[in-house]
């Protein structure tokens, strides 16, 4: 028992780059980034004790915690800001990427229905109002139903 307590008594340094390094391992493996903060925090503990040196380390534990505290609360309040801007409406969802393009038609679409080449792929496609439109024909592209492109004559 008297080596624990002086193990605690003497924290180095390399305690707390150890407890860093433990706690990216775990990060590593799991697909949350809350350790990541908390291992910086020990880092920069490890850190500040090998630059200043030793002192008390209950006061190291104090400065570990609110360093985790803080950085982890910084980091949760900007991280869905930086999210939010960095996402993008039709990213999944092809079909609205294509809306307003204008395209002239491989193929007709008889009674209305066909299909349509755009880039290098065939899409399946309808006419606005239903009517046939020909081979050849300026159409844009006006919505979509599902994976269904509706077009509209030019």
């Amino acid at each position: 028992m008297d080596a624990l307590i002086e193990w605690i008594w003497d924290v180095s340094f390399w305690h707390w780059l150890a407890l860093a390094g433990l706690l990216l391992a775990i990060e590593a493996v799991t697909p949350t980034t809350y350790l990541l903060w908390p291992a910086i925090s020990a880092a920069v503990v490890g850190v500040v004790v090998a630059v200043i040196g030793p002192f008390d380390w209950r006061l190291q534990l104090l400065a570990f915690a609110v360093l985790a505290i803080v950085t982890s609360v910084i980091w949760a309040r900007l991280a869905p800001r930086r999210q939010a801007a960095g996402g993008h409406e039709g990213l999944n969802n092809r079909g609205q990427s294509y809306l307003g393009r204008r395209l002239h038609l491989s193929r007709g679409l008889p009674d209305g229905r066909g299909q349509i080449q755009i880039d290098d792929s065939w899409w399946p496609a309808k006419s606005a109002d239903g009517a046939p439109l020909q081979s050849g024909a300026m159409v844009e592209v006006v919505g979509h139903d599902g994976t269904v492109l509706i077009l509209k004559p030019v």
